[in-house]
């Protein structure tokens, strides 16, 4: 079963990358306003997809989309878990055309809606431009730009698009989101930065949207040592504490004098290895003009106003 299993991803990795080649000269620039909405057509049903960084590279269709279309599930379908929700979804090969002339392609569809504004949604990464640029606001006088190397996460780029960088001795996957306001971090990395940056939870608990219109609780925490992400520092990151791993059973930070008995620190029980992964909001952008993916050279630049 494992042998059919590895031969079966060798296929498919091998297919996806036929279907992704590009068959002619790629037109330059999509420029991406206000929802970063485009026009697309599946199955020559024309729709809405709506552009996320942190989107799985194929499109992901709403159910009712998928239903309209009379999709039939291929061969490989896929479980998200969020918290103690499961997602399930399907994927398959059909004609998908961006303007530029229809294509083979995998797309992905689930049981709950990906988007709430459009028909669904899609990476920057699986769209026929050399270079896809998010317009957050009119760019200032006097801007500095940051470039960071480009990466796709996941099998079958499902964990979307985003860059590596080392810190502490270990590979942190950085990604954006310009759905949201907060950095997101899950337990685990949570836990790591706890212990290598010195994180304290400093929010009390809320709800936050995740994704697939679920919510869980959140903890914000402040950073003793900011992350460098580029030129920019990284202090705050809001902490999924009981999900993917678990940062409920925490240690409370003693009171001492000038400290605050409210603060708490993340402990984990033991070292071992995990999935570090952050997801940058609008907050941490704030001061940033536009954020441009170059698809050919593989990198991430941020446009933001010098300090």
């Amino acid at each position: 079963m494992r042998a059919i299993a590895v031969v079966a991803a060798a296929s498919l990795a091998c297919s996806v990358h036929a279907e992704a080649a590009p068959k002619a000269q790629l037109p330059e620039e999509l420029v991406l306003t206000g929802d970063n909405l485009i026009d697309v057509t599946i199955n020559g049903l024309p729709l809405r997809l709506e552009v996320r960084p942190e989107a799985a590279d194929a499109p992901m269709l709403n159910p009712d989309v998928a239903a309209r279309l009379q999709l039939k599930p291929g061969m490989f379908g896929f479980i998200t878990v969020v918290g103690p929700e499961r997602v399930s979804g399907d994927s398959a090969v059909h004609k998908v055309d961006y303007g530029v002339g229809p294509k083979n392609q995998r797309i992905f569809w689930a049981d709950r809606a990906s988007s709430t504004i459009a028909d669904g949604t899609i990476s920057p990464a699986s769209l026929p431009y050399k270079r896809v640029r998010f317009q957050l606001t009119a760019a200032a006088a006097s801007e500095r730009t940051q470039q960071l190397p480009l990466d796709n996460f996941g099998f079958l780029g499902r964990g979307g698009i985003g860059t590596t960088f080392a810190l502490e001795g270990e590979e942190v996957r950085f990604q954006f989101s310009l759905q949201r306001p907060e950095t997101l971090a899950s337990a685990p990395t949570g836990n790591w930065l706890a212990r290598k940056r010195e994180g304290r939870f400093t929010g009390q608990p809320r709800q936050t949207l995740i994704y697939f219109g679920i919510q869980r609780p959140t903890r914000a925490m402040t950073l003793s040592k900011p992350i460098p992400v580029g030129q920019t520092m990284l202090d705050t990151v809001d902490v999924r504490y009981s999900d993917y791993g678990d940062a409920s059973g925490i240690a409370e930070q003693e009171a001492t004098e000038g400290g605050d008995s409210d603060e708490i620190v993340v402990v984990a029980k033991k070292e071992k290895k995990v999935d570090l992964r952050i997801v940058a909001g609008r907050r941490f952008l704030q001061g940033c003009s536009s954020l441009l993916y170059d698809l050919q050279q593989r990198n991430l630049t941020l446009s933001c106003k010098a300090e």
